[in-house]
C-alpha cells in the first residue's frame, strides 16, 4: 500500500473526502514526504498562517475564484476551455474555491500579489465589496478585477458566455 498514489486511491474512493482545516498542513507535509522521499527538505507549515489553499502554479499571478467547494468535471472542463482561449492554463493561475477564500484575510490575498482576479459566482469576502457591475473590468491598486456569474449559469447561458468572452478579450488584450 506504500506505493499507492492519489490516482490509485481515487479508484477506491466513492465518496467525497472531507479535510479538517487544522489537519491540512500535516497532510500536505506527509504527501510531499511520500512523493519526494529523502530528497525533500521538510518545510514547516503553520496551521495558523491563514494562507489561501489553491490549485495551480500561479506563474502569471492570475487568481480565479469559483463559487462553492469544488468544481464539477463538466464545469472544470468549461473553465479550462475558457482559460485556453485566453492563453492560460493551470500553471498560470491560482484556482481557488470560494469556500477557501472566505476563510482567509484580505491580507492573505494581497500577499500573493495578483495581477488579475476573476470571481465566478457569489463570494462572501471583502473582495466582493469591490464589485461594481458583472462583466465589467475595473482596477483597484493595480489589480484588475472581473466579476462574472456562477460558472454553472455561464455554461448554460449563451448571453452570459458572450458577455464573459467580451470582458475576457478586454482583460487579456485579445483582438477579435
Amino acid at each position: 500500500m506504500e506505493n499507492l498514489n492519489l490516482k490509485h486511491l481515487s479508484l477506491f474512493l466513492d465518496d467525497n473526502v472531507v479535510l479538517v482545516k487544522e489537519e491540512v498542513p500535516k497532510l500536505i507535509s506527509n504527501l510531499i514526504n511520500a512523493t519526494l522521499g529523502e530528497e525533500f527538505t521538510e518545510v514547516e507549515i503553520d496551521a495558523d498562517s491563514n494562507a489561501l489553499i489553491f490549485e495551480g502554479n500561479y506563474e502569471k499571478a492570475i487568481m480565479i475564484i469559483y463559487q462553492g467547494s469544488h468544481l464539477e468535471p463538466e464545469l472544470r472542463e468549461f473553465l479550462f476551455k475558457i482559460l485556453g482561449a485566453v492563453g492560460c492554463s493551470l500553471k498560470d493561475i491560482a484556482l481557488a474555491a470560494s469556500e477557501s477564500v472566505e476563510e482567509v484575510s484580505p491580507e492573505s490575498i494581497d500577499a500573493l500579489n495578483p495581477n488579475k482576479i476573476l470571481v465566478f459566482g457569489k463570494l462572501n469576502h471583502t473582495i466582493s465589496k469591490l464589485k461594481q457591475n458583472t462583466y465589467e473590468i475595473f482596477n483597484v491598486d493595480g489589480v484588475e478585477y472581473l466579476f462574472a456569474d456562477d460558472l454553472k449559469d455561464v455554461n448554460s447561458n449563451v448571453n452570459m458566455k458572450k458577455s464573459l468572452w467580451t470582458a475576457l478579450q478586454v482583460l487579456f488584450g485579445i483582438k477579435s
